[in-house]
């Protein structure tokens, strides 16, 4: 695994000191699919703290313990994290995380790339 890595999932790759997500489209997620995802972010990361651009607009749904766990195990080796949502659907799950489970870094949700790199900007090694 070099910068890049594809699953089931998403496509992520690290640029610029930014590890960027882009979440297939029409995805459902469930706790195992979390525990795949957040395992595949961590073999990219090579043991590195990363801010994450996470581009959310593909999931149509996720499933509580897969929130729970993102929030918590997901945090691993993560310093913040942008989530782009430009549609209502996205933005209530993203508010849902939010609120249920207080993720323990700084955490945004902004409505484009540009936005989501100003706010992980003071992040970036």
């Amino acid at each position: 695994m070099e910068n890049s890595f594809e699953n089931e999932y998403a496509e992520y790759y690290i640029d610029n000191g930014v590890v960027r997500f882009i979440y297939k489209q029409n995805l459902t997620i469930q706790l195992a699919g979390a525990m795949e995802i957040v395992s595949d972010r961590l073999q990219l990361q090579k043991g590195k703290a990363y801010p994450i651009l996470c581009d959310i607009r593909g999931i149509i749904d996720i499933s509580k313990d897969a929130r729970r766990y993102l929030a918590t195990e997901g945090s691993s080796l993560t310093k913040a994290v942008a989530f782009i949502s430009d549609n209502p659907l996205s933005q209530i799950l993203t508010d849902l995380y939010l609120l249920a489970n207080m993720p323990p870094i700084p955490t945004k949700v902004v409505s484009n790339e540009l936005e989501g790199m100003e706010f992980l900007s003071e992040f970036i090694e």
